[in-house]
């Protein structure tokens, strides 16, 4: 009997136990419910008036509708739609302008769901729709997306390309979007940079290759084939000019390199060659004019020397890639071979050569206390900030085979973040020197690789040279422009054999 008073105690106890969970699940099913059934209370909702033409696009009270010139209402977006923001543009760039909508409203698909989904009209989800809107205030439903996948915070046209949207997700990832002819498709929103050092084609490396090689050159760049071509951005310091003539081939310390390096180089993948160097006056005007054409020619942008038919400098080549504008400039401190700067003033793209007191401490953001080369530098950085969206200098300093960086980098460093720079990559001392990152006087950030050390090269005499550095950076969009999202930097063995 005692038994079985326990065993009754016992299951009353597991039948309490069983209806307290059941509860428990009811309740949590519940507040899901209630959850997916509303709005997300992180939506902020916009209230804009937005003027086209002789039309106004009103959005007030989470409703969207259109005026004319007259104020009459001549289009309103359905009214169980819960709109969040619209913008304006000509997003499928057909000359007229299109209504970006993001919005809620229930069901995931809305008529135009798969067939064998019978119904989802239960709960709220996040969509863009594309509206076109004439000249007369009417407008016709374009284009709406299912659900849109993430969670919209909020979004941007472009400023400097109006044909592609930006969108935020509430974790402050952003994302673009364009039109592709049947609608929005997402794009890239970053681009992966990949960087080497000295590129330097010294005697027993075009002997080798000329005995071993066929006269080729793949072998120098075949190590690094998989990051070259795994980055949407790869750049070399080209530091020897190339030659077509036998007798114009040479070493260390007049340099020329046969044509085939820049077949390598092509070959290879990179994208970006920065010419301007101590040695680029090796072989005269003819070997700048010829590196010049040849890379342009193969599709690489060539940065710091122009053609010695060019009347105009240009300070730096821009590039567009994901949406991004990127500006690219390059610099030299000297060429071995005199300066041909007052003859040919666009040809080579010189550092500062008059500066001002290094020793005296003086406010570098006070541009009165630099010198007229060192104000020129400026308007160069100042020019690509307000044409690009992120701003590389290559630079050519320092001193050879020193690991510290000197005060002529460090004044130069200061000149290139108080003109905007985002990367600073250098090269010249042929031994890796630091790498950090700087404040920017306008509150941004400036990474500076000093050196990289080399990269391709037969200095083998001194064990420093054999080691380099790969610089490896990713920039991306941000809600707020093109920022630096991360870097790294890997050592690389510089040495050919």
């Amino acid at each position: 009997m005692k038994k079985l008073r326990i065993l009754s105690s016992i299951s009353k106890k597991k039948i309490w136990l069983l209806l307290f969970l059941g509860i428990v699940v009811a309740i949590c099913v519940a507040l899901m419910v209630i959850r997916i059934n509303r709005i997300p209370s992180w939506v902020i909702w916009t209230e804009k008036e937005i003027e086209v033409g002789t039309n106004k696009v009103i959005l007030h009270g989470k409703k969207l509708e259109v005026r004319n010139s007259e104020g009459e209402v001549t289009f309103t977006a359905d009214k169980s739609f819960k709109i969040q923001d619209v913008l304006v543009t000509d997003i499928d760039r057909d000359n007229e302008p299109e209504m970006i909508v993001l919005l809620w409203k229930r069901g995931i698909y809305g008529k135009h769901r798969p067939f064998w989904i019978k119904s989802d009209e239960k709960n709220y989800s996040q969509h863009i729709f594309l509206f076109d809107l004439n000249a007369d205030g009417t407008a016709a439903h374009k284009w709406g997306a299912s659900e849109t996948g993430i969670d919209v915070n909020r979004m941007k046209i472009m400023e400097k390309n109006d044909a592609i949207l930006l969108v935020e997700s509430i974790d402050g990832k952003s994302t673009l979007w364009t039109w592709d002819s049947w609608g929005l498709k997402i794009l890239d929103s970053e681009i992966k940079f990949v960087a080497f050092g000295d590129n330097l084609i010294h005697a027993p490396i075009y002997e080798y290759a000329r005995a071993k090689e066929g006269g080729k050159f793949d072998f120098l760049y075949k190590p690094f084939l998989e990051d070259i071509q795994d980055a949407d951005i790869a750049a070399l310091n080209a530091e020897t000019v190339l030659v077509d003539k036998d007798n114009m081939v040479g070493g260390y310390p007049s340099f020329g390199s046969p044509m085939e390096v820049g077949d390598a180089i092509a070959k290879a993948g990179f994208d970006v060659v920065s010419c301007a160097n101590n040695h680029v006056l090796d072989r005269g005007v003819q070997g700048i004019d010829l590196s010049y054409s040849f890379y342009k020619e193969n599709g690489i942008t060539c940065v710091g020397i122009q053609s010695s038919t060019d009347t105009e400098y240009r300070p730096y080549e821009v590039i567009s890639k994901n949406g991004m504008k990127i500006a690219l400039l390059s610099y030299t401190y000297g060429t071995n071979m005199g300066d041909i700067s007052q003859k040919r003033p666009n040809m080579i793209h010189y550092l500062p050569r008059d500066i001002g007191d290094i020793e005296d401490g003086a406010d570098i953001t006070d541009t009165d206390n630099l010198s007229e080369d060192e104000k020129k530098l400026l308007n160069d950085l100042k020019g690509a900030r307000k044409e690009a969206d992120f701003v590389i200098v290559f630079a050519h300093w320092g001193q050879e085979y020193q690991k510290e960086t000197d005060s002529f980098q460090e004044r130069m460093a200061r000149i290139f973040a108080l003109g905007g720079a985002d990367v600073v990559i250098g090269s010249h001392p042929h031994v890796v020197q630091k790498t950090e990152m700087l404040d920017r006087p306008d509150g941004g950030k400036m990474l500076v690789y000093y050196s990289l050390g080399n990269f391709r090269a037969d200095q083998g005499r001194r064990e420093e040279t054999r080691t380099g550095l790969e610089a490896v950076f990713t920039i991306g969009h941000v809600y707020d422009g093109v920022k630096l999202i991360d870097y790294s930097q890997k050592e690389i063995d510089a040495y050919w054999r």
